[in-house]
């Protein structure tokens, strides 16, 4: 690695974007509202990073796999996948919540969200890195181990409009994961985490198993 472009795509926020890296420089961010069809609007800004990277090496696709819109995350692991095959090259999956702001400045991050069917999840980040599994529980469960977060000093980050977490008194960042922190989640991972990410095929972060509906 390192001889070659990077190109990072995030889709599973309603805000997406497109971001290319040479080295340890991001050349070219693009950032575009999803709305309900990410297939297509995806489309645009990531011609213009493929144009931008031209007929050079392209070495490293990262892609965002959420948790978030598990359509969006769907669509960007597709994409990615895709322009890994034209250009084979490996195609990386990274949890989304690393790319978040707050996550990137390295304390210690609580990241929240409704997981709808009347549960909540968490997830911890240290140093800028997923440390455990999402944790699901009712309102009661969520909240106490918001409140425990709050007092230890970790920063609150919402993907979704901290107002639907009914959290009052709780100052709760909203985040929006970039295509350019991906970029960053990246580079500071040392050589044997990255080879334990490119032994993984990129898949949507489930928060759950995923509900299948067997034929009878």
């Amino acid at each position: 690695m390192g001889e070659g472009y990077q190109i990072a795509i995030e889709t599973s926020a309603p805000r997406g974007s497109v971001a290319v890296g040479w080295g340890e420089d991001t050349i070219f961010s693009a950032e575009f509202e999803l709305d309900r069809r990410p297939s297509e609007l995806l489309l645009e800004p990531l011609q213009e990073a493929l144009g931008l990277a031209g007929k050079g090496l392209i070495e490293l696709v990262l892609i965002g796999t959420g948790p978030g819109s598990y359509n969006g995350a769907r669509v960007g692991i597709a994409a990615g996948q895709g322009v890994a095959i034209v250009h084979q090259c490996p195609a990386v999956g990274i949890s989304s919540p690393e790319a978040l702001a707050d996550v990137r400045a390295g304390g210690p991050c609580l990241v929240l969200g409704d997981a709808r069917r009347g549960t909540f999840f968490t997830l911890e980040l240290r140093e800028g890195k997923l440390a455990g599994n999402p944790c699901l529980s009712d309102h009661v469960g969520f909240s106490q181990r918001v409140d425990a977060a709050r007092d230890s000093g970790w920063t609150l980050v919402s993907l979704e409009d901290p107002a639907r977490l009914d959290l009052p008194g709780h100052d709760v960042r909203l985040g929006v994961p970039s295509a350019e922190l991906l970029l960053q989640a990246w580079r500071v991972r040392s050589e044997e985490e990255r080879r334990e990410l490119l032994e993984a095929p990129p898949e949507p972060f489930y928060l759950r198993p995923p509900h299948i509906t067997r034929p009878k």
